[in-house]
Order: structure tokens, then C-alpha cells, then sequence
């Protein structure tokens, strides 16, 4: 079993394994940390196993919409309260507390709905390469800093990652693109049950690993690309503010998805990232948007 399958197993079989504490009320083990802060993706994961937790099965993950309050401790689990809002015959909707220490950390809003026909577009051509043609994220880490990785590198992830235009470490001589857009591969790094729940939960995991990559682009600095390190530690300090994701369709996350993202505009100390996950054959099945705060400190300036 690799690294990043034994992360996956952790992710599934510990940190989105909630238990019941109370009525609608769960207790969330943050499991690994990826970061030096709570992930906000594992926070939108587990907020959405929360309330998915609590509708019929019937009923399938239609969106969810996260806003980050405060820091979480990456080492610390988080209480999750969910209020039943609504409910109808086939629909559902939730509000969802997560609680640290007695603080409120994020709250979510999460929808459900049996699926039903209907109109449908949305679809297009694909034109990528092929995935497995692609280098890792972890062999492309290796290939531009070797042993020497930034402090929140080192981490695996459960998702298998690949860049296809860019990567956001790319050295700022290397020719890489500095507009504001992205594309990659990605799939979780193993097999996952049959469970359209879990699905839509690994791939809240996933949307918030990457969405801010593109506001960094058209800003990266001569001595380095601003990385998520330089967004953590350096002269802009970052953190996501909200997060949305929608589920058009009933999606895998064991197979491969591409996703497309774009910033579209950086202004008032904050950024926007939009993005769309696509099956090989160019279905849409869900779309993400996300706005992180920037706050410039040139004080900092130089610091890795």
C-alpha cells in the first residue's frame, strides 16, 4: 500500500467516520494533518458527512456552502451540530455548526434531493493528456526542490493530483504561464465503496486543496512563485473565506476527473477562483467557487 492510499484510509476510515455524541449532534476526528492549520476542505468534508448523516439515503448530496470563521487547530476534533432545516418528500436541507473548545470554527449549509430526470446540458470535448502521462504531485515536489521541501509539502494527500498547464511551484524563468487558470487530473489515490455520500464528501476534500492556486499566478515574484508557502508565511497572507461546491451529477471519485479553475479577479485584499470538475468524456459534474482573503504585509517580504 502506498503513502497516499494509507492517507485515503484514514480519510474514509477515521476522519469522515463520525460519531454520535447527541441528537444530530457528531463528533469528527480531524485525523493527519495536511497543513499547519485545519484543513478547510476536511472541514467542508465532514460538515457534509454530518448532515448527510441525517436525510434518507434516497436523497444525494446537491450543494454545499462552508464559510470558514477562525482558524481550527489541526489537532483538535471538531464538534459538529446539525439543524434540520427542511424537509420534504425529496428534498432536504441542512445547517451545520463545527465547534472547537466551545468556538464556533465554520458553518455550513448543505442541500440534498432525490435525483430526478430532466432537461440536461453540459457537456464537452475534453482535449488533455492523459493522466498517467503526467508526473505526480509528489514527483513533481521532487523534481523541483528535491529533499529540501517547503514546510506544508510534505504532507500526502489522498488525492492523486496532475497538473497539466502549470504547476504552482513552477520556477518564474521556467516559461510558465502567469495567467490566472489551471487544469489538472485528479481522482482519490484508491478504490472507494459504493456510496454516493462518501463520493460527494472526498470530493469536497478535494476541491479546496488547489482552488486558490491561480490567484497567486499573475503575482508570483522574481526569487519565487507564490506558493501556497509564500500565501502562509511570506509577504501575503492567505486563508480561505467561503467555499461552495454543487453536485450536478452523480459523480466517482475513484476515476479520473479534469478540473478546470480560474481567477477571475483579486481586489480588496481578496481573491476568486471558479472551477468545474469533468469525466474523460467531458460531462460536467460539479462546480466550485471559493474566495480567500490576501492580506499584504510587506514586512514580510523574503519570508519562505
Amino acid at each position: 500500500m502506498t503513502r497516499a492510499e494509507t492517507a485515503l484510509d484514514l480519510l474514509v476510515d477515521s476522519a469522515l467516520v463520525l460519531t454520535e455524541q447527541a441528537p444530530d449532534t457528531f463528533v469528527a476526528n480531524v485525523g493527519p494533518a495536511a497543513f499547519d492549520r485545519l484543513y478547510g476542505g476536511l472541514i467542508a468534508a465532514q460538515t457534509l458527512r454530518a448532515a448527510g448523516s441525517t436525510v434518507p439515503a434516497e436523497q444525494h448530496a446537491q450543494s454545499l456552502k462552508v464559510d470558514f470563521l477562525r482558524l481550527g487547530a489541526p489537532d483538535v476534533d471538531l464538534v459538529l451540530e446539525v439543524e434540520r432545516v427542511r424537509d420534504t418528500r425529496r428534498a432536504a436541507t441542512r445547517l451545520v455548526r463545527a465547534v472547537q473548545n466551545g468556538k464556533l470554527v465554520a458553518s455550513a449549509t448543505a442541500a440534498f434531493q432525490v435525483p430526478e430526470p430532466g432537461i440536461e446540458h453540459g457537456r464537452a470535448s475534453v482535449s488533455a493528456p492523459d493522466p498517467l502521462d503526467l508526473p505526480t504531485r509528489h514527483e513533481s515536489l521532487l523534481a523541483r526542490f528535491g529533499d529540501t521541501l517547503p514546510a506544508n509539502a510534505g504532507a500526502v494527500w489522498p488525492i492523486d493530483i496532475r497538473h497539466i498547464d502549470r504547476t504552482p511551484w513552477a520556477a518564474p524563468d521556467s516559461g510558465a504561464s502567469s495567467e490566472p487558470r489551471n487544469r489538472m487530473w485528479l481522482r482519490a489515490a484508491g478504490r472507494l465503496a459504493d456510496d454516493p455520500l462518501l463520493h460527494a464528501c472526498v470530493l469536497a476534500y478535494a476541491s479546496d486543496l488547489t482552488m486558490f492556486e491561480p490567484i497567486g499566478y499573475p503575482h508570483e515574484h522574481e526569487d519565487r512563485p507564490l506558493s501556497w508557502e509564500a500565501l502562509m508565511r511570506g509577504e501575503i497572507r492567505g486563508g480561505s473565506l467561503d467555499h461552495s461546491i454543487w453536485f450536478h451529477r452523480p459523480v466517482r471519485m475513484d476515476e479520473w476527473l479534469l478540473h478546470e479553475h480560474v481567477s477571475p479577479v483579486a481586489a480588496d485584499s481578496r481573491g476568486f477562483a471558479t472551477g468545474q470538475y469533468r469525466t474523460p468524456d467531458g460531462l460536467i459534474v460539479a462546480s466550485v467557487v471559493q474566495e480567500v482573503a490576501l492580506l499584504h504585509d510587506p514586512r514580510a517580504k523574503g519570508t519562505p
